[in-house]
């Protein structure tokens, strides 16, 4: 979808949402999720930190966007990756406040990151490790040397295959994936993912092969509820909860 348009029907989202501020929602344990995680104004320690990083990381994408080495296809990812950057603050913390909340034991990130989403979910428990699977071996490369200055130590990199002998309690898909990583995790999901799960998915309402995926995924009888914040979309397959889905927008996290 072109900037342009998906920027105007954010805003309209905005203003037909019909669960903002927790209104129409039944169950207890969501409304407290909505009103005191989402809509949250916490701030942590780290938050000053992870500013920082981020600015720092701008300036290092912007030097590597005119990296004349770089293939046409290297080129355009890291130019989306620092507009992306410009603009994420927002959607980080509220990751963080999630993770927080729901406490996994196991967690994993699918897809490319440049190392500040992945800092902001290495840092909730250093004690626990963090896989990043199916990333780009240039966006590896790239993201390893910022995860070392930041003294990120609990990050385990590898492809997504049948392998892990663990499934994951919470999982995070980036709004970057390649199509066959995708279909891999969509394919084998029950092996990736724990009975009791949390599944966030970026950029949700931008493409029409990312809507056609959230849109598969919600409507399977292993996830209970589903929240569209416009930008992200997050899937509960928890005991407990009826089928249910309810749609926010991109202005309830803070």
């Amino acid at each position: 979808m072109p900037h342009f348009k998906y920027q105007v029907q954010k805003r309209i989202t905005r203003l037909v949402s019909k669960h903002y501020r927790g209104f129409g929602i039944d169950s207890p344990y969501i409304y407290h999720l909505v009103r005191n995680v989402i809509e949250a104004k916490m701030h942590y320690y780290s938050f000053k930190k992870l500013d920082r990083q981020c600015q720092n990381m701008l300036s290092v994408l912007q030097e590597r966007v005119l990296d004349e080495s770089l293939n046409g296809e290297q080129n355009l990812w890291f130019k989306s990756e620092y507009e992306h950057l410009k603009d994420c603050t927002k959607l980080n913390r509220f990751i963080f406040r999630l993770v927080n909340f729901v406490n996994p034991k196991t967690f994993a990130f699918i897809g490319d990151d440049s190392g500040l989403n992945l800092t902001y979910l290495a840092k909730v428990d250093t004690r626990r490790n963090l896989f990043c699977l199916g990333a780009h071996s240039y966006v590896y490369s790239f993201s390893q040397s910022i995860l070392k200055e930041q003294g990120v130590s609990n990050l385990r990199f590898s492809e997504l295959e049948l392998s892990h002998n663990f499934a994951f309690d919470w999982v995070q898909i980036s709004r970057s994936v390649r199509p066959e990583v995708l279909l891999e995790f969509e394919k084998n999901l029950d092996y990736y993912l724990s009975k009791e799960a949390y599944l966030i998915i970026e950029n949700i309402n931008k493409e029409e092969e990312r809507s056609l995926f959230w849109n598969r995924l919600k409507k399977m009888d292993r996830f209970n509820v589903s929240l569209d914040l416009f930008d992200v979309g997050i899937l509960f397959a928890r005991e407990g909860l009826k089928k249910q889905d309810y749609n926010l927008s991109s202005s309830s996290y803070k």
